[in-house]
């Protein structure tokens, strides 16, 4: 689906863009809102799926209130490490 974001983030979003947001339950009994996207190619998991947080709110129906078209539940990014070296970076 396509939204148009009424919240800023870290990037610059156009509106009518595809963006998957998800609302979820924290260990703070509360709920973040997060936003899917893609890292990069200048990100060490650039191709991979980056999950960012956005916001957090008491209850749910405040964070749907504010983000009408997310997805309610949890959504893991599944990215991996495995291209990277098995060594400290210091």
């Amino acid at each position: 689906y396509y939204v148009a974001v009424t919240k800023t983030s870290s990037q610059a979003i156009t509106a009518n863009t595809m963006i998957e947001t998800t609302i979820e339950k924290n260990k703070y009994s509360s709920y973040s809102v997060y936003e899917f996207g893609t890292y990069p190619e200048s990100s060490v998991l650039a191709g991979q799926t980056k999950k960012q947080f956005l916001d957090m709110f008491d209850t749910e129906e405040a964070a749907q209130a504010e983000y009408p078209n997310a997805e309610l539940g949890y959504r893991d990014a599944h990215n991996h490490f495995d291209h990277l070296p098995d060594r400290e970076d210091y």
